[in-house]
Order: C-alpha cells, then structure tokens, then sequence
C-alpha cells in the first residue's frame, strides 16, 4: 500500500462519485478532494487539504519539508517519529519547535505566517 492510500485509510475517507468524502459519525459527510486532486498531488499536498491549510502553507512546507521531522503523539512515548502521511504535528529541526497542524489552520492572516517563516528561518 502506497502512502497515499495509508493516508486515506488513516483519515477513514469514502470514495464515490469520483471524490473523497469524509463522513465521519456526529458530522454530515463533506467533500475533502476530487479524485484529480488525489492524483496530481503528493502526501503533503492532501495532508494539508484534509488537515484545512492554505496553499501557501502547502507551497512553504513542501520546499523545506527536509527541515522537519514528522510526528504523532504517543501517551505512552510522547512525541514519535513516523512517515508524513501519519504525522499530526511538525517538529523545526532547527529550533525543536513543534507545529501542531491545528494551530496552522489558527493562522489565518498571511502576514502572521510571513513571520513564522521568517522566525523558523532565522533558526
């Protein structure tokens, strides 16, 4: 199974009608992507549209994706290293910060997200 499809799996997604549904029990089903998207784009690309985020948090992960590490939480562990499809949150090599992929979708004003760039580079 490619990561595509773990990822898919993991999200417990419905394919009908040429898209993916999340239909989730105490929520009504909604689109997450068209099966166009699914091919054209890589992990990351349908772990942000699943996860909410912006294009340019997609654009801006995708060409530094090499500074970060993947994770989950474990209660046991703590944080875990794991592949991309599987990681809930992003840890800055650099500076040992860890972004949670729901406080990327807080960041709403592309200025606010201009300086999270620039303090992650600046590590």
């Amino acid at each position: 199974m490619d990561d595509k499809q773990l990822l898919i799996e993991k999200y417990h997604l419905i394919h009908e009608n040429n898209a993916w549904y999340s239909d989730r029990e105490n929520s009504h089903k909604h689109l997450i992507f068209k099966d166009s998207f699914y091919e054209k784009n890589d992990v990351l690309g349908l772990l942000f549209r699943i996860n909410k985020l912006c294009g340019a948090k997609v654009k801006y992960f995708r060409a530094n994706i090499d500074k970060f590490e993947p994770l989950k939480y474990d209660y046991k562990n703590g944080f875990v290293s794991v592949p991309l499809w599987d990681a809930d949150f992003l840890k800055h090599r650099a500076s040992g910060y860890i972004l949670d992929f729901r406080y990327l979708q807080t960041i709403t004003v592309y200025e606010d997200f201009v300086a999270l760039c620039e303090e992650l580079e600046g590590r």
